[in-house]
């Protein structure tokens, strides 16, 4: 199969084993916007995108999108709950026209005791968790905090998500976030570049900030 090779997972995997495996796989083409599969339903497929981007996420009790992760091109998605042979954990939604290879987990659990796969599933899903654990501790700061975390933690997530997504992953509105950035431009905290955002200051400039938030 064509592009299973584009996948991070099988990079420099043997032709032999590729063809093997591409042997219960699949392609499939999605359009922006269609879901690929939803939060709590069950199937035997993990993921690869080959291209386009999707949006992993999950809803609240009012049905409101909240955004969990995003992947791009040679990422996988929905592995963790075929592991743990659970439903799926999180919703997946085109967020461009895509192209994606789906991978039956059952046969190709017999592969993970293989070189590299092992290695690089343990890989990716600690990098994974990490990163989920990191992103959680913006729930004890406040809004203004909150943005800043993610500036100097994650600012990939400014320049993956929409602004209005965005604001939902942090818990506040659009119009709060652009006017908690409005107020960091201004005051030289972050700077645009190239539609990029980018904190100028993460030492003293970073502590200030946040001692002043925690005297509000």
């Amino acid at each position: 199969m064509k592009g299973l090779n584009q996948i991070s997972l099988f990079f420099n995997v043997e032709e032999k084993v590729l063809e093997q495996i591409a042997r219960f796989s699949f392609l499939k083409r999605y359009k922006k916007g269609e879901v690929i599969f939803y939060e709590g339903e069950e199937g035997n497929y993990f993921y690869g995108v080959l291209e386009g981007e999707i949006l992993l996420y999950e809803s609240n009790e009012k049905g409101e999108i909240i955004p969990r992760m995003q992947m791009e091109k040679g990422e996988i998605f929905g592995l963790i709950a075929q592991i743990q042979n659970r439903p799926y954990c999180l919703s997946a939604l085109a967020q461009t026209n895509l192209v994606v290879v789906g991978i039956d987990y059952r046969r190709f659990s017999h592969y993970l005791s293989l070189p590299p796969f092992s290695i690089r599933i343990i890989k990716m899903l600690s990098y994974q968790i990490y990163q989920q654990m990191e992103f959680s501790k913006i729930a004890k700061y406040n809004a203004s905090k909150r943005v800043l975390f993610t500036l100097k933690k994650f600012p990939y997530k400014f320049k993956k998500l929409k602004r209005y997504m965005l604001a939902k992953e942090l818990n506040m509105t659009p119009e709060t976030l652009s006017r908690i950035l409005s107020n960091f431009k201004s005051r030289g905290i972050v700077m645009e570049e190239n539609r990029e955002l980018k904190l100028v200051e993460k030492g003293t400039r970073f502590i200030e900030i946040d001692k002043k938030n925690k005297r509000q």
